[in-house]
């Protein structure tokens, strides 16, 4: 019988930066990934002594290039997403390469031969690898030894899982999620972006869809305007990079260009991170959301909030409360102490009161249930999971990345001047304390939207549920965008907006000098992504643009509005 591979580009920049595998059918895929690589549509059958001399020689290729010793093959696949090398520029040539159609899965030896064909149909199907029989408990060794030396993601979550075979009970196969081509369009980003002029914008386009045209204007637009310093945008369909968009400066002045591997704080998005922990807590039966929130949150009120209430921004509290107190330094235990003598303007659970002081409470709730930090939860359970390589919690993790954004604070300033990049708002992490890069927010919005792997279907179920209207947020939206947005709602961490007949999935942050949005439409798998480093407007006017010119239900020239003078 024939033994399909459908090679993932994820696999190549290892099988390019690594030492060769040791389990077999490890080294038979990551082979396949590397010499499908130039052209994924050719079928190409490898031996087993092929796929051994084509990673060999891969090896000889990385070592000659970067002088590095074979002892420091385990230092370079940690580094691979970081620095990785373009496989075509170490791939060996025709050699190993076949285009035999036979159907025999041995060659002269009676070894097994691994088969490289394009996927049927569908080009954003998930990727298939597939080996000779074994029983079960070795594929799902084999699976797992996939994840652990690629550092992709937990095989129980589905992101590379050993399947049967469609009506053939010999074979099994390792379903890789198509986001996994996601290093190497960001690395083709990056380049572009650190060989270009910072002043430039760097546009790297990966779809012809007609609306991205305007779009690109209308990005270049917004990051022509004085008082924008660095922009960085992301456009998906169907769950995949369309455009990534990169302009401006870490530093005004500085010529450090902002790239897709730039970090920037995320400010109050850190609430759809928060969101999507405690799902997964309740989902693993750690806690429940009808449970009561942690005796440090207290209002005056007969029934006391739930854990629900807390992230859906239920407890009746005045909006923002006590955000003031934060701000000029004071401990937020003493603040927490205070927020619970206030006059709430609603009782619980029946009103919309967005908070960030007892939004972190929410901290408290990770740590009972895990007996670990929330910042720790975060990084194991979500960050590693789904493919957030550079995120962190505030300043020392901003500060440390390689590149990182300066905030650029004054919405009436005349001269752009990096700032300092400290807030008080990092002593509370669940709510304001993320930092993230446009590769991170990539990651994160595909877990998503993605079709097969990313987040289980009943977490997604339960942070899309709209818990609470949000009336405010209706009116602010209609008064700036008049016409687009009908209803909103807010889930857990995330808010729902209704535009037309479409189901936006949105949230946004704003600490001054960073701004950050995300907004997305899962039944289509669009979403649009940005992140910027400066008081500005136009940022802000740019996802209704966007949604104007794909969904054809305006001119999208809400940047025409502005006028900085």
């Amino acid at each position: 019988m024939r033994h399909t591979v459908f090679a993932c580009a994820a696999l190549t920049l290892a099988a390019a930066s690594s030492a060769v595998p040791a389990t077999p059918h490890l080294r038979a895929l990551t082979a396949s990934a590397a010499a499908a690589y130039d052209d994924p549509t050719v079928t190409t059958t490898l031996s087993m002594a092929e796929a051994d001399a084509l990673l060999a020689s891969l090896d000889a290729s990385w070592e000659a290039d970067s002088g590095a010793s074979a002892d420091a093959g385990a230092e370079m696949a940690v580094e691979a997403d970081a620095a990785p090398v373009r496989p075509e520029s170490v791939l060996p040539g025709q050699p190993y390469r076949r285009t035999d159609e036979d159907d025999a899965v041995s060659d002269d030896d009676g070894e097994p031969v691994y088969v490289i064909a394009p996927p049927a149909g569908d080009e954003t199907a998930d990727m298939l690898a597939a080996a000779p029989e074994t029983d079960p408990e070795i594929q799902l060794a084999e699976a797992a030894a996939i994840a652990e030396f690629l550092d992709m993601a937990y095989v129980a979550e589905g992101v590379i899982a050993p399947e049967p075979v469609s009506g053939d009970s010999d074979d099994f196969v390792w379903r890789i999620a198509p986001e996994r081509f996601l290093p190497g369009l960001i690395d083709e980003a990056e380049t572009l972006a650190q060989l270009g002029d910072a002043r430039q914008p760097r546009v790297s386009r990966f779809s012809d869809l007609p609306y991205l045209d305007p779009v690109i204007e209308r990005l270049n637009q917004a990051a022509g305007m004085r008082r924008t310093v660095g922009l960085a945008v992301a456009i998906l369909e169907a769950g995949q990079p369309a455009l990534i968009y990169t302009s401006g400066e870490t530093a005004a002045g500085s010529g450090d260009p902002i790239t897709p591997r730039t970090v920037f704080r995320a400010a109050s998005l850190t609430k759809s991170i928060t969101g999507v922990l405690l799902a997964h807590l309740e989902h693993e039966g750690r806690i429940r959301l009808d449970d009561p929130a942690p005796e440090t949150i207290r209002v005056r009120s007969p029934r006391q909030p739930t854990v629900l209430d807390l992230v859906a921004h239920r407890t009746g509290l005045p909006r923002n409360a006590y955000d003031n107190r934060l701000e000029e330094g004071r401990a937020i235990d003493l603040i927490l102490n205070d927020t619970a003598e206030l006059n709430p303007v609603c009782a619980v659970g029946e009103c919309y009161t967005y908070q960030n002081i007892v939004f972190s409470g929410a901290a408290e709730v990770v740590r009972r249930s895990t007996g670990t930090s929330y910042e720790r939860n975060v990084r194991r359970r979500l960050y590693q999971r789904y493919g957030m390589n550079l995120a962190g919690f505030g300043e020392r993790d901003l500060t440390s990345a390689a590149s990182w954004a300066r905030p650029h604070r004054g919405w009436q300033r005349t001269v752009s001047t990096p700032g300092n990049p400290a807030s008080n708002y990092d002593a509370v992490a669940p709510a304001a304390a993320a930092v993230v890069s446009l590769e991170d927010l990539i990651a994160w919005v595909q877990a998503h939207i993605s079709e097969s792997g990313g987040i289980p279907q009943d977490i997604r179920e339960r942070i899309f549920t709209p818990y609470v209207a949000t009336p405010r947020e209706t009116q602010g939206l209609n008064r700036r965008f008049p016409g687009r947005v009908q209803e909103t709602h807010y889930g857990l961490g995330w808010r729902i907006y209704r535009w037309g007949e479409r189901t936006l999935i949105a949230h946004s942050g704003y600490l001054s000098g960073y701004g950050a949005q995300i907004v997305m439409e899962p039944a289509t798998g669009f979403a649009y992504i940005a992140l910027w480093n400066a008081d500005a407007s136009a940022p802000w006017r740019l996802w209704p643009t966007v949604m104007d010119l794909r969904t054809g239900d305006g001119p999208g020239d809400w940047l025409d509005e502005l006028n900085e003078d």
